[in-house]
């Protein structure tokens, strides 16, 4: 019991650590959104392209850009690279 509960615990830390390092990174424009939760854990998180399609050009335009999908036990954050 006492290894389990030890297992535990630096898990919990281990996912406190990976809430504080990604609140670092990301930057809101405004701070309605608490980051950093005791019941709040990253379950995954990667990059992905996005499409964007022109049709207000004569041809369809695709352009891409890079975003990033964070999934947390209670909610999903998309987030882009600062321009």
């Amino acid at each position: 019991q006492l290894i389990k509960d030890c297992n535990e615990n630096v898990q919990r830390m281990k996912s406190t650590e990976e809430l504080i390092y990604l609140s670092q990174k990301i930057e809101f424009e405004c701070k309605i959104f608490p980051l950093i939760s005791q019941s709040r854990r990253l379950v995954k998180c990667g990059e992905l392209t996005a499409l964007d399609f022109n049709n207000m050009s004569p041809k369809w335009k695709v352009t891409t850009r890079p975003i990033y999908l964070h999934l947390f036990n209670d909610c999903l954050l998309l987030s882009r690279p600062k321009e």
